[in-house]
């Protein structure tokens, strides 16, 4: 997937703990030959290859995350859009061996205007009896970069409760963050929001206990286009970068709903992610501004706590 999974964990059985550190990550790795856009051999490879011409069986833990992406693109009024993959691929990502920065052509407006009008779930055939899907346009290509990190991660969590760990914090690349249960004699695993001026400096620290953090932000994967940085995330409604934002990150009970939703708040913005967290009252988010001298706004409740911690790794 393009980074490093870690665990840390946590108990009086320190080898049964790290066998069962290691299985879990053995089962990131099984994940990765389902979710990866890379693996020539992976399901959504396969899916991505097939589906236009044919009804394409998919395995039971697959299809339960593809309903579940397709509520939260509902839920987000299309914010979120795992569907549309070649319209991120027609602004230059997803390519192998890309230099962070390099410079690349601007795509066709025209042929981002279509990607965007036909990309959508409203082409997608989720077949609960058969467990097949099917796309009806040849424009759909699923890309599931925005949650397999958060998937994976939650899904190790996962494995790791019902083994029996006591306690665990896993992350992916640090953006995707889960934890179980908290260390003894604590309110949870503390994690810092860093502060994008300041190095080794913490806008906010959020405690993390049976649930996750995910972050989105443009900082990291971007190219450059007549001389103008585009970031990796788009608006999947109209095909254009979006920006305003550092990042957002968002508290949730879920990894992977949480790498969604981060995703989908940094496309609609803080107001709109005002109303979603009232109607959401387990969802907190965390946005860094562009050009604030008080770039931090919390949506959700409870407040943030006072940055006293260090960030993971740090």
């Amino acid at each position: 997937m393009g980074s490093l999974f870690e665990i840390y964990a946590g108990g009086a059985e320190a080898e049964a703990l790290e066998r069962l550190a290691y299985d879990a990550l053995d089962r990131v790795d099984w994940l990765e030959q389902q979710l990866s856009h890379f693996l020539p051999d992976s399901d959504i490879r396969q899916i991505n290859a097939r589906a236009y011409q044919e009804p394409v069986p998919v395995a039971p833990n697959l299809f339960a995350l593809l309903r579940r992406l397709r509520r939260l693109s509902e839920e987000t009024e299309g914010a979120f859009d795992c569907t549309a993959g070649k319209l991120v691929r027609a602004w230059g990502f997803f390519r192998r061996g890309l230099a962070q920065g390099a410079r690349v052509s601007p795509p066709d407006a025209e042929e981002v205007a279509t990607l965007a009008r036909q990309s959508g779930w409203k082409n997608i055939v989720l077949d609960e009896e058969a467990q097949t899907i099917r796309f009806s346009t040849p424009v759909v290509e699923l890309h599931l970069g925005a949650v397999g990190k958060g998937y994976a991660v939650q899904c190790a969590a996962d494995f790791l409760r019902e083994k029996g760990a006591p306690y665990a914090l896993l992350h992916s690349g640090q953006s995707s963050i889960a934890a179980l249960s908290a260390p003894p004699e604590s309110a949870g695993w503390p994690i810092g929001l860093p502060d994008p001026d300041r190095e080794g400096e913490h806008l906010a620290v959020v405690n993390l206990r049976d649930s996750a953090l995910s972050t989105s932000g443009i900082a990291e994967q971007f190219v450059e286009i007549e001389g103008r940085r585009i970031g990796h995330l788009f608006d999947p409604r109209t095909g254009q970068p979006v920006g305003g934002y550092r990042s957002v990150s968002v508290l949730s009970p879920d990894a992977a709903e949480g790498d969604a939703l981060s995703t989908a708040f940094f496309v609609q913005g803080v107001e709109w992610t005002r109303a979603y967290c009232r109607k959401h009252p387990s969802i907190e988010a965390f946005f860094v501004a562009e050009g604030s001298d008080s770039p931090l706004i919390h949506v959700g409740q409870p407040p943030p706590p006072t940055p006293d911690a260090q960030s993971l790794g740090g």
